[in-house]
């Protein structure tokens, strides 16, 4: 999913292998129109220096080895179940290092059993192998294998520190012992999985692509849909802290198809004294950085005299509203709304242009569409816990996401530990296994 390296979707893998394949088959054929012996074009001679068997096996073997849909599934899973026995282990490590009172205390009997689950689910992972996946796995199987016989090894010294009475400071030793050969159990895990297509996140990635995020936002009693997506790509790095760049991107296309009804009610007054206004039609469009409102509009303006009421002024027009985002303090984000062209004239034209009823019109569509745009890229959604308090956006901007698809970018910027990136990984990771989406 995030990574230095690209990532690695099965389907991806395929076409850019069958791309290589057809450019192989095409320069094989290229050669063979060559004379052949005898100096008979396109005779049976091979092309020079190229074996089709060893041409295809990388590729044959890498797809042999991919994992299928359901193994995908149970690997992310496997994988979580390690995080968190991993995350017991140092916890009572930390408890014997540090005795004391300790919120979401772990006691041996818990770790161990912890300990065989993992170790269980995972040969029942390895055994579900194929014959081609075993085949080309041997050598990463027999790693796989040496981790998990030390950690065996190492929860048997465990088991028997336990034994001990008052045996705190083997405890801890041998806790540490533990996390240690857990860890190196949990690195062969990942190499497995990555050779599998299955590639997790790692705290030493320099760029983390978020899990797209599908949210609902409210205009007025109405909801639209909002799908968000974002990446992190590192900028710096400094001792223990790193920087790294944030975009985020909000696809509001059904927002865009459905402006119309979903304006309506937030535009058009009950029946009454004064002025009315009714939509007619409503567009929206990503003119970058901002984007352009057009309205096509119903004008009435209505005088009443006790229960007599009669119309002064009727009229059709239309507007547009150029919407700008911009980012205050604290993250805040603004639509600023301004006329960019107003065609309707008399009392209609005056009042959209210095009465009161265009500057309500013009709050009623920026507040309406910003209110969708918040729900829709709220960090508690999107960022994982570790780093939802670190980033700050710098700008945003309307975009064409192509064929006038309209899109949201936040630009920012996040400063965080190397501990807060290690957790992070780990949350996108445990949101991988919950989702059930193919890693990078």
């Amino acid at each position: 999913m995030f990574s230095r390296r690209m990532f690695f979707w099965p389907t991806k893998l395929v076409l850019a292998s069958v791309i290589s394949l057809c450019s192989l088959i095409a320069t094989a054929q290229s050669r063979g129109e060559h004379a052949g012996p005898g100096g008979i074009p396109g005779g049976a001679s091979r092309p020079y220096g190229v074996d089709e068997k060893d041409s295809l096996k990388d590729f044959h073997q890498s797809m042999a080895v991919q994992a299928t849909s359901e193994q995908i599934a149970e690997f992310q899973t496997l994988v979580k179940s390690t995080e968190d026995t991993k995350s017991k282990v140092q916890t009572f490590e930390q408890q014997k290092s540090q005795p004391g009172p300790a919120s979401g205390a772990v006691n041996g009997a818990q770790l161990a059993q912890a300990i065989e689950n993992v170790r269980a689910s995972s040969k029942k992972f390895v055994d579900g192998f194929s014959d081609k996946q075993k085949s080309g796995l041997k050598d990463l199987t027999k790693r796989f294998a040496k981790a998990d016989s030390d950690l065996e090894a190492e929860e048997k010294k465990f088991d028997q520190s336990l034994q001990t009475p008052n045996s705190t400071g083997p405890e801890a030793a041998r806790a540490e012992s533990l996390n240690k050969a857990l860890t190196e159990f949990s690195n062969q895990q990942l190499a497995l999985g990555r050779e599998m297509g299955i590639v997790l996140a790692s705290g030493d990635d320099v760029t983390f692509t978020f899990v797209p995020v599908k949210s609902t936002a409210k205009i007025g009693n109405q909801t639209t849909a909002v799908n968000v997506t974002g990446a992190l790509s590192q900028t710096s790095a400094q001792g223990g802290q790193r920087t790294f760049k944030l975009e985020m991107v909000a696809d509001l296309l059904d927002l865009q198809q459905n402006i119309t009804q979903l304006l309506r009610p937030e535009i058009e007054k009950p029946s009454g004294c004064g002025e009315r206004l009714a939509l007619r039609q409503a567009s929206i469009a990503p003119s970058t950085p901002a984007s352009v409102l057009i309205l096509q509009l119903h004008y009435e303006r209505w005088s009443c005299r006790g229960s007599i009421s009669s119309e002064l002024a009727e009229g059709e027009g239309s507007v547009e509203v150029k919407l700008t985002p911009a980012v205050e303090k604290s993250n805040s984000l603004k639509l600023a709304a301004e006329f960019s062209r107003i065609n309707a004239s008399g009392m209609m034209g005056d009042s959209l242009r210095s009465g009161d009823l265009g500057d309500e019109l013009r709050d009623e569509v920026s507040q309406s569409i910003l209110s969708a745009i918040r729900t829709g890229m709220d960090f508690k959604t999107i960022l994982p816990p570790a780093v939802q308090n670190s980033a700050v956006v710098q700008s945003a901007k309307f975009q064409d996401g192509a064929a006038a698809r309209l899109t949201v970018v936040l630009d920012g910027q996040m400063e965080v530990s190397n501990d807060q990136v290690n957790l992070m990984a780990t949350q996108l990771n445990q949101r991988l296994g919950t989702t059930g989406t193919a890693s990078r």
